[in-house]
């Protein structure tokens, strides 16, 4: 080999000597970097009394077919001599029974017992609950937690075999539209219940929108107390136990215990108060600008739309609401309201319905029966309240008004119904099937009516002002009914006012016309349009026979307080045989007294002479412009061109009194009879071809005798001349003329009468 070849070798391989020697440092260097590194970073020694230290623990619990519930810590230490482990970032996920849920319990350490399973967590512990759906959509999915219910507390011990967790520390809860706080709390994972155990409060924010005076983002908190709590996750539920109360701004709600139902998104759909052990009834007391008033039942329901507002109420059980001007009174109250408005649309009461109200400037009131009520209310634009439209009893119905006065008036039907006007004060009240009303007047007795329908008009303060009724008409006061196709009742003035065959009766007399009014308080009465009475007593202001006393015409004013009655136009009157016309006809019942004035004209039986072969009354018309009949002297008087006559004779006079006698069975049988008449006043006596002159004439019809005297007593004849003396007397029957001349001399002079 050459020396130069061999030098080359020999420098490559010292290089390369070199080169793996290189390569050889730098890895040991390296490795004892690492080494350094790792050591740096390497946890420090356990202590002396560790046993032993594990890295993302996980257990569970199951009942063979379900998870139940799973704890997870990311770190566990055992500790020598001790039975128990501390567990570092701890996770307990509750699954349920059945699987359905995903409450999550969460804090930074807890000392777990080997021994039962419990874990005690000291620090803050903070729980989800949630359902397994709700999660599941959380998980996948931006923004906020769907359906989740926070509770954060301290001090929290869970119970491994149970899965129970409990603590004795304050706790604060959130859900979905609240949020609360109390103190001591249970969790039942299994069951998914947390129970706080005393002074519960929460805070639920109800919708505000469209509420009176509020913006439609505003939310009006309700403050909820009760003794403890019950939260159901699975069900949906808030418990509270009492005495519990609910305040809000205008409302204060207390009961022996309260239920708060959610929907799936945890938000109020439905709150239930009810007495529960401590039997104390639910009451809700409202303020507004007319004051306080109360609802109180055995059980208060309320049901919410998931944007807040309340959709229906319900009260069950001795329900009662009072206000400063009304009292309402039912079995069951069901109330529901127009959407997003929270005003009330349509109330329904049934069982032993009442409602009381009462006039805030007066003492009258008005009540409502029925078994089953419903009432509507308008629907009104936000910030307003809604006010009543129409009300109806659904079965039969009642109502009752005592008036500042004291008048009792009463109303019933098998149906009534209301219509309001726009300040929500009643108008009008139709009644339909078997319609009655009362009417009681102080001093006067009870007036009673029913009508197959009927139409009530409401003044402003609640009492009515008027009743229509239709249909089969019947009323009833004291022994005094009448009958017609209509009525109207007129509170002030108290009037009734019958129309269409109107009749009226009492124990002795009728009455029909077309048209009646009644004055109540002053005991008047007017008929117009074929007016028809009929008096089957005795009482009447004049008895000319001994049968009923018929008076018709066509208006008659009549008062049962004084006893007159008025018949006007073409008034007329008769009695068995005794007939009398005028222009009017006016009764006095109390001193038995008949005046008929204007046209008068009268058929009258004459008493038969005591020697006529026939007792057969002849009759006497009169006629004149006035007649005045005085029952109790059995006398009739008639002025302004009197003229009676018979079939023979005739008389005139100015003035002419007509005296009569009963007829055979004394005064209160047999017709009155004429049995002597007395004219005054430029006498004119008709007899055939005869007549006779003088200032006042006399007729007897016992004898059928005429006694003239004064001013120059004539007789005319056409035959036999003139007769003239201080007195005349002729007789009809013997047709004898007796001449009294004054000079102390009688003539008696016979003619045969011309017949």
């Amino acid at each position: 080999m050459k020396r130069t070849v061999a030098t080359r070798f020999a420098s490559l391989s010292a290089l390369l000597a070199f080169v793996l020697a290189g390569l050889t440092g730098g890895i040991y260097l390296q490795r004892k970097w690492v080494a350094r590194v790792e050591k740096k970073n390497a946890p420090p020694a356990p202590p002396v009394n560790v046993e032993r230290q594990s890295s993302g623990i996980t257990f569970s619990q199951g009942d063979g077919e379900h998870i139940t519930y799973t704890v997870h810590a990311s770190k566990s230490t055992e500790y020598r001599g001790q039975d128990a482990s501390l567990l570092e970032e701890v996770v307990v996920t509750a699954f349920g029974k059945k699987g359905d849920r995903h409450d999550v319990m969460r804090t930074e350490s807890c000392r777990y017992a080997k021994t039962d399973g419990s874990i005690q967590c000291n620090g803050d512990v903070l729980m989800e609950l949630q359902s397994a759906a709700d999660a599941e959509l959380t998980s996948k999915q931006d923004g906020p937690p769907i359906g989740m219910a926070t509770v954060e507390t301290s001090g929290v011990t869970f119970e491994r075999a149970t899965g129970r967790a409990q603590t004795v520390q304050a706790v604060k809860f959130t859900f979905t539209n609240g949020k609360g706080t109390g103190v001591g709390a249970v969790y039942m994972s299994e069951e998914g219940q947390l129970r706080l155990v005393r002074d519960v409060w929460i805070e639920l924010d109800a919708s505000a929108a469209n509420k009176p005076g509020k913006a439609a983002s505003e939310k009006e908190p309700v403050d909820v107390t009760g003794t403890s709590l019950l939260f159901d996750r699975q069900a949906r539920t808030l418990f509270l136990d009492g005495p519990v109360e609910a305040k809000s701004k205008s409302q204060d709600l207390k009961s022996g215990e309260l239920t708060l139902w959610m929907d799936s998104a945890f938000r109020l759909r439905t709150m239930v108060a009810e007495p529960g052990s401590k039997n104390i009834a639910p009451v809700v007391t409202t303020q507004d600008e007319k004051g306080a008033s109360t609802l109180g039942a055995e059980k208060l329901t309320s049901h919410f739309s998931p944007q807040g507002w309340i959709t229906t109420m319900k009260a069950e059980g001795k329900v009662q609401r009072r206000s400063p001007d009304s009292t309402m009174n039912a079995e069951t109250a069901e109330l529901e309201m127009w959407p997003t408005l929270n005003e009330a649309k349509l109330l329904r009461l049934q069982g032993n319905v009442r409602l009381d109200t009462r006039d805030a400037k007066t003492v009258a009131t008005r009540t409502l029966k029925s078994n089953e009520l419903q009432l509507e209310f308008s629907s009104v634009p936000p910030g307003q309240h809604s006010h009543i439209e129409h009300g109806e009893t659904l079965s039969h119905g009642t109502i009752e008004w005592i008036d500042d006065a004291g008048a009792h008036s009463k109303l019933d039907a098998d149906k009534l119904a209301a219509d309001f006007g726009t300040k929500g004060k009643a108008q009008q009240v139709v009644a339909t099937g078997s319609v009655q009303t009362e009417r009681e007047l102080k001093g006067r007795p009870v007036q009673r009516a029913s009508a197959s329908s009927g139409v009530l008009l409401m003044g402003a303060t609640g009492d009515w002002t008027r009743i229509n009724l239709h249909g089969n008409v019947h009323l009833k006061e004291g022994d005094r009914s009448a009958d017609a196709d209509e009525a109207v009742m007129i509170h002030n003035p108290q009037t009734a006012i019958l129309t269409g065959k109107a009749v009226v009766r009492d124990t002795s007399s009728e009455t029909h016309a077309s048209k009646m009014t009644f004055y109540q308080e002053t005991g008047t009465m007017r008929a117009e349009g074929k007016v028809r009475s009929t008096d089957f007593s005795a009482k009447s202001g004049a008895q000319l026979s001994n049968g009923p006393v018929n008076l018709s015409s066509e208006h008659l004013e009549a008062n049962s307080n004084t006893g007159r009655a008025l018949y006007i136009g073409h008034a007329r009157m008769w009695q068995g045989p005794s007939v009398l016309e005028a222009d009017s006809i006016e009764l006095l019942r109390d001193t038995h007294v008949l005046n008929a004035v204007g046209s008068v004209q009268g058929v009258f039986p004459q008493a038969p002479a005591a020697d006529a072969a026939s007792k057969q009354p002849t009759l006497w018309h009169v006629s004149s412009g006035k007649l005045t009949y005085l029952d109790v002297e059995n006398r009739a008087r008639l002025e302004e061109n009197v003229v009676v006559q018979s079939v023979d004779q005739k008389m005139r006079a100015s003035m002419l009194d007509l005296f009569f006698t009963r007829g055979v069975g004394g005064k209160e049988q047999g017709a009155s009879q004429i049995n002597r008449a007395v004219g005054r006043g430029g006498v004119v006596v008709e007899e055939g071809d005869r007549r006779a002159t003088a200032e006042t004439g006399v007729y007897t019809a016992e004898d059928q005798k005429f006694v003239l005297s004064g001013g120059n007593p004539t007789i005319y004849d056409a035959s036999e001349g003139t007769t003239v003396g201080r007195e005349l007397t002729f007789y009809i029957a013997s047709d004898t003329i007796i001449v009294d001349s004054g000079n102390g001399l009688r003539t008696l002079t016979k003619h045969r009468v011309q017949r």
